[in-house]
Protein backbone atom coordinates (compact mmCIF):
# COMPACT_ATOMS: atom_id res chain seq x y z
CA UNK A 1 0.00 0.00 0.00
CA UNK A 2 1.62 3.54 -0.94
CA UNK A 3 0.44 5.37 1.95
CA UNK A 4 2.95 2.45 4.33
CA UNK A 5 5.95 3.76 2.13
CA UNK A 6 7.97 6.26 4.91
CA UNK A 7 9.45 9.28 4.04
CA UNK A 8 12.72 7.43 4.73
CA UNK A 9 13.76 5.89 1.56
CA UNK A 10 12.02 8.64 -0.74
CA UNK A 11 14.67 10.74 1.25
CA UNK A 12 17.28 8.54 0.58
CA UNK A 13 16.78 8.54 -2.83
CA UNK A 14 17.68 12.11 -3.24
CA UNK A 15 20.63 12.17 -0.31
CA UNK A 16 21.73 15.45 0.05
CA UNK A 17 24.50 14.84 2.28
CA UNK A 18 24.70 17.95 4.76
CA UNK A 19 23.40 17.53 8.13
CA UNK A 20 20.38 19.94 8.04
CA UNK A 21 18.91 17.61 5.25
CA UNK A 22 19.27 14.72 6.91
CA UNK A 23 17.67 15.80 9.93
CA UNK A 24 14.94 17.61 7.81
CA UNK A 25 14.60 14.18 6.03
CA UNK A 26 14.57 11.93 9.10
CA UNK A 27 11.05 10.11 9.91
CA UNK A 28 8.92 11.42 12.36
CA UNK A 29 9.94 9.15 14.92
CA UNK A 30 13.75 10.58 14.90
CA UNK A 31 12.57 14.13 14.86
CA UNK A 32 10.73 13.75 17.97
CA UNK A 33 13.62 12.08 19.30
CA UNK A 34 15.65 15.10 18.18
CA UNK A 35 13.17 17.25 19.43
CA UNK A 36 13.36 16.05 22.58
CA UNK A 37 17.32 16.18 22.97
CA UNK A 38 17.04 19.65 21.42
CA UNK A 39 14.92 20.81 24.45
CA UNK A 40 16.76 18.81 27.37
CA UNK A 41 19.73 20.60 25.80
CA UNK A 42 18.48 23.74 26.37
CA UNK A 43 17.23 23.28 30.00
CA UNK A 44 21.07 21.69 30.74
CA UNK A 45 23.19 24.42 29.44
CA UNK A 46 20.32 27.11 31.55
CA UNK A 47 21.28 24.97 34.42
CA UNK A 48 25.00 24.98 33.84
CA UNK A 49 25.15 28.80 33.11
CA UNK A 50 22.77 29.48 36.53
CA UNK A 51 24.79 27.28 38.63
CA UNK A 52 27.97 28.46 36.73
CA UNK A 53 27.69 32.17 38.15
CA UNK A 54 25.82 31.15 41.76
CA UNK A 55 28.40 28.96 42.52
CA UNK A 56 31.42 31.17 41.56
CA UNK A 57 30.32 34.00 43.44
CA UNK A 58 29.44 31.97 46.69
CA UNK A 59 32.73 30.32 46.79
CA UNK A 60 34.00 33.91 46.08
CA UNK A 61 32.00 35.73 48.81
CA UNK A 62 32.42 33.21 51.15
CA UNK A 63 36.37 33.16 51.04
CA UNK A 64 35.62 36.77 52.04
CA UNK A 65 33.78 36.72 54.84
CA UNK A 66 36.22 33.74 55.97
CA UNK A 67 39.19 36.15 56.02
CA UNK A 68 37.33 38.72 58.09
CA UNK A 69 36.98 36.14 60.16
CA UNK A 70 39.89 34.65 60.57
CA UNK A 71 41.09 38.24 61.58
CA UNK A 72 39.11 37.80 65.17
CA UNK A 73 37.66 41.49 64.09
CA UNK A 74 35.11 42.43 66.33
CA UNK A 75 31.24 41.56 65.66
CA UNK A 76 30.19 44.81 64.04
CA UNK A 77 32.98 44.43 61.43
CA UNK A 78 31.35 41.48 61.05
CA UNK A 79 28.11 42.51 60.61
CA UNK A 80 29.36 45.30 58.27
CA UNK A 81 30.85 42.76 56.01
CA UNK A 82 28.32 40.82 55.39
CA UNK A 83 26.32 43.65 54.71
CA UNK A 84 28.97 44.32 51.82
CA UNK A 85 29.20 41.38 50.36
CA UNK A 86 25.67 40.51 50.39
CA UNK A 87 23.91 36.96 50.09
CA UNK A 88 26.11 33.99 49.92
CA UNK A 89 25.92 30.86 51.53
CA UNK A 90 28.21 31.99 54.90
CA UNK A 91 25.96 35.27 55.07
CA UNK A 92 23.12 33.28 55.47
CA UNK A 93 25.05 31.16 58.61
CA UNK A 94 26.21 34.44 59.89
CA UNK A 95 22.99 36.06 59.81
CA UNK A 96 21.36 32.99 61.51
CA UNK A 97 23.91 32.73 64.32
CA UNK A 98 23.43 36.17 64.69
CA UNK A 99 19.67 36.38 65.00
CA UNK A 100 20.44 33.01 67.57
CA UNK A 101 22.25 35.41 69.71
CA UNK A 102 20.18 38.74 70.01
CA UNK A 103 16.88 36.26 70.37
CA UNK A 104 19.01 34.57 73.38
CA UNK A 105 20.43 37.11 74.89
CA UNK A 106 18.15 39.81 74.90
CA UNK A 107 20.08 41.94 72.10
CA UNK A 108 22.19 42.69 75.88
CA UNK A 109 26.17 43.10 75.91
CA UNK A 110 26.63 39.45 78.24
CA UNK A 111 27.09 35.94 76.41
CA UNK A 112 26.31 33.44 78.65
CA UNK A 113 28.15 30.21 78.04
CA UNK A 114 25.17 28.16 77.99
CA UNK A 115 24.10 29.70 74.65
CA UNK A 116 26.57 27.97 72.58
CA UNK A 117 25.41 24.59 71.80
CA UNK A 118 22.14 26.52 70.55
CA UNK A 119 23.78 28.84 68.25
CA UNK A 120 26.18 25.71 66.94
CA UNK A 121 22.92 24.27 66.40
CA UNK A 122 21.41 26.78 64.53
CA UNK A 123 24.50 26.91 62.53
CA UNK A 124 24.67 23.37 60.99
CA UNK A 125 20.82 23.90 61.01
CA UNK A 126 21.73 26.42 58.22
CA UNK A 127 24.39 24.52 56.95
CA UNK A 128 21.91 21.62 55.81
CA UNK A 129 19.68 24.12 53.96
CA UNK A 130 22.29 25.86 51.88
CA UNK A 131 23.23 22.40 50.87
CA UNK A 132 19.71 21.29 49.86
CA UNK A 133 19.13 24.73 48.13
CA UNK A 134 22.81 24.96 46.31
CA UNK A 135 22.53 21.25 44.69
CA UNK A 136 18.92 22.47 43.36
CA UNK A 137 19.11 21.37 39.24
CA UNK A 138 21.97 19.11 39.93
CA UNK A 139 19.99 16.31 39.98
CA UNK A 140 17.80 17.40 36.90
CA UNK A 141 21.37 17.47 35.36
CA UNK A 142 22.36 14.22 36.21
CA UNK A 143 19.33 12.77 34.75
CA UNK A 144 20.00 14.69 31.67
CA UNK A 145 23.25 13.04 31.49
CA UNK A 146 22.44 9.71 31.96
CA UNK A 147 19.11 9.53 29.55
CA UNK A 148 20.10 11.77 26.75
CA UNK A 149 22.53 8.99 25.10
CA UNK A 150 19.52 6.54 25.46
CA UNK A 151 16.87 8.70 23.86
CA UNK A 152 19.32 9.58 21.09
CA UNK A 153 19.97 5.91 20.50
CA UNK A 154 15.97 5.04 20.35
CA UNK A 155 16.17 7.35 17.80
CA UNK A 156 19.06 5.70 16.08
CA UNK A 157 17.19 2.11 16.86
CA UNK A 158 13.83 3.30 14.99
CA UNK A 159 15.30 4.88 12.13
CA UNK A 160 17.42 1.57 11.69
CA UNK A 161 14.57 -0.12 11.89
CA UNK A 162 12.39 1.60 9.40
CA UNK A 163 15.02 1.87 6.63
CA UNK A 164 15.78 -1.96 6.42
CA UNK A 165 11.98 -2.29 6.32
CA UNK A 166 11.55 0.08 3.42
CA UNK A 167 14.53 -1.89 2.21
CA UNK A 168 12.33 -5.27 2.32
CA UNK A 169 9.30 -3.19 0.81
CA UNK A 170 11.46 -2.16 -2.42
CA UNK A 171 13.57 -5.67 -2.44
CA UNK A 172 16.78 -3.00 -2.78
CA UNK A 173 19.50 -3.95 -0.45
CA UNK A 174 22.45 -2.07 -1.83
CA UNK A 175 25.02 0.08 -0.11
CA UNK A 176 23.30 3.26 -1.46
CA UNK A 177 20.01 2.49 -0.54
CA UNK A 178 20.61 1.71 2.86
CA UNK A 179 23.33 4.05 4.12
CA UNK A 180 21.57 7.78 3.35
CA UNK A 181 18.26 6.11 5.89
CA UNK A 182 21.08 4.75 8.67
CA UNK A 183 22.85 8.17 8.62
CA UNK A 184 19.85 10.31 9.26
CA UNK A 185 19.22 7.82 11.89
CA UNK A 186 22.38 7.87 13.90
CA UNK A 187 22.41 11.44 13.91
CA UNK A 188 19.76 11.17 16.38
CA UNK A 189 22.99 8.88 18.94
CA UNK A 190 25.26 12.19 17.93
CA UNK A 191 22.27 14.11 19.50
CA UNK A 192 22.42 12.09 22.55
CA UNK A 193 25.64 12.00 23.10
CA UNK A 194 25.98 16.17 22.51
CA UNK A 195 23.77 16.71 24.88
CA UNK A 196 25.35 13.87 27.60
CA UNK A 197 28.84 14.92 27.55
CA UNK A 198 28.46 18.69 28.81
CA UNK A 199 25.57 17.60 30.88
CA UNK A 200 28.34 14.93 32.98
CA UNK A 201 31.34 17.51 32.57
CA UNK A 202 29.43 20.35 34.60
CA UNK A 203 27.66 18.22 36.85
CA UNK A 204 31.23 16.45 37.72
CA UNK A 205 32.23 20.20 38.37
CA UNK A 206 29.39 21.52 40.54
CA UNK A 207 29.67 18.42 42.92
CA UNK A 208 33.30 19.33 43.25
CA UNK A 209 32.41 23.28 43.39
CA UNK A 210 29.67 22.35 46.06
CA UNK A 211 32.16 20.14 48.18
CA UNK A 212 34.57 22.86 48.82
CA UNK A 213 31.35 25.20 49.45
CA UNK A 214 30.75 22.92 52.23
CA UNK A 215 34.26 22.72 53.37
CA UNK A 216 33.99 26.60 53.81
CA UNK A 217 30.87 26.53 55.58
CA UNK A 218 32.17 23.99 57.99
CA UNK A 219 35.78 26.18 58.30
CA UNK A 220 32.92 29.51 59.29
CA UNK A 221 31.31 26.92 62.08
CA UNK A 222 34.71 26.18 63.36
CA UNK A 223 36.08 29.88 63.72
CA UNK A 224 32.91 31.25 64.44
CA UNK A 225 32.33 29.01 67.60
CA UNK A 226 35.97 29.72 68.49
CA UNK A 227 35.34 33.38 68.46
CA UNK A 228 32.00 33.02 70.45
CA UNK A 229 33.94 30.97 72.69
CA UNK A 230 37.20 33.75 73.47
CA UNK A 231 33.92 36.45 73.78
CA UNK A 232 32.51 33.75 76.50
CA UNK A 233 35.88 33.87 78.19
CA UNK A 234 36.17 37.51 77.94
CA UNK A 235 32.71 38.72 79.20
CA UNK A 236 33.28 36.32 81.88
CA UNK A 237 36.44 37.78 83.16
Amino acid sequence: MPFLVSNVYAASSQFRGNIGAMIIDANPVVKFVLFVLFIFSVISWAIIIYKWVMLSRARQNNQSLLVTLAKGSPLSEMIKETNKIGNCPITILFNDAHEELNRITGKGSSIPLSILNNVESKIAYSRVQQDSQLSVGLGFLASISNASPFIGLFGTVWGIMDSFREIGLMGSANLATVAPGISEALIATAAGLFVAIPAVLFYNYFNGTLENIATQMEAFQIDFMNWLRREVVHVSK
